[in-house]
C-alpha cells in the first residue's frame, strides 16, 4: 500500500517538475520574443527618423542656393543635421555594428552635402575623389538600408533600390493613359 502511495507521489512530483520546465522555457521564449519585437520596432523608428532627416539635409541643402530666405533654410539645414545626430547616437542604442557604422557614414557624408550646398565647397573632397557629396551620401544611405534591413531579418535584406536605380526607371516610365489613373488631374 505504502509502495503505491510513494510511486503516486512521486509521479506527481515528476509532473509537476515537468509541467514547471515547460511553462519557464515556453515563458523565456515568449518574454526573448516580446523584446526583440520591442527593440525591432525601435530600430524601425530611429532608423526611418535617421533615413528622414539625411533626405531632408539634402533636400534643403539642394535648394539653399537658390532660396529667397537664406536664413530659414539654413535652420533647415541646421535641424534636419541635429535630428540625424540624435537618431544616429540612439542607433547606437538598438543597431548592431553595422547599423552604427553605416548610420555614422549617413552623417559624415551629409554633413558633406550640407557644406556643398551652403559653401560650395565639399570638406571631404580630398578624401574621395571625384565621387561628390550626394553620391557619397546616397550610397551610404544605401548601406544603412541594408544594414537595417538585415538586422530586422528582412527577406533577401540587400535587396534594396539604389537611388541610381530610381533615375533610370523614371527615364523608362510613360504617362498613365486617363482610364489608369487613379484621379482626374
Amino acid at each position: 500500500m505504502w509502495q503505491t502511495s510513494g510511486l503516486t507521489f512521486l509521479g506527481a512530483v515528476l509532473a509537476a517538475t515537468l509541467t514547471s520546465l515547460v511553462a519557464y522555457f515556453v515563458n523565456s521564449r515568449k518574454m526573448a520574443g516580446d523584446t526583440r519585437a520591442r527593440w525591432d520596432a525601435v530600430l524601425f523608428d530611429k532608423s526611418a527618423v535617421l533615413a528622414e532627416a539625411a533626405r531632408s539635409v539634402r533636400h534643403h541643402a539642394e535648394r539653399y542656393r537658390h532660396s529667397t530666405d537664406k536664413a530659414a533654410r539654413q535652420q533647415r539645414i541646421d535641424d534636419a543635421q541635429e535630428r540625424l545626430r540624435i537618431a544616429m547616437e540612439q542607433l547606437r542604442l538598438v543597431g548592431n555594428r553595422r547599423v552604427q557604422d553605416a548610420a555614422r557614414r549617413v552623417m559624415h557624408h551629409a554633413y558633406a552635402v550640407a557644406m556643398q550646398g551652403v559653401d560650395n565647397r565639399d570638406p571631404r573632397a580630398e578624401h574621395y575623389a571625384d565621387v561628390p557629396p550626394i553620391a557619397r551620401l546616397n550610397d551610404a544611405l544605401q548601406e544603412f538600408y541594408r544594414a537595417v534591413r538585415q538586422q530586422l531579418r528582412a527577406e533577401h535584406p540587400e535587396d534594396v533600390l539604389h537611388d541610381d536605380d530610381f533615375d533610370r526607371i523614371a527615364a523608362g516610365l510613360q504617362p498613365l493613359a486617363p482610364d489608369q489613373r487613379s484621379s482626374v488631374v
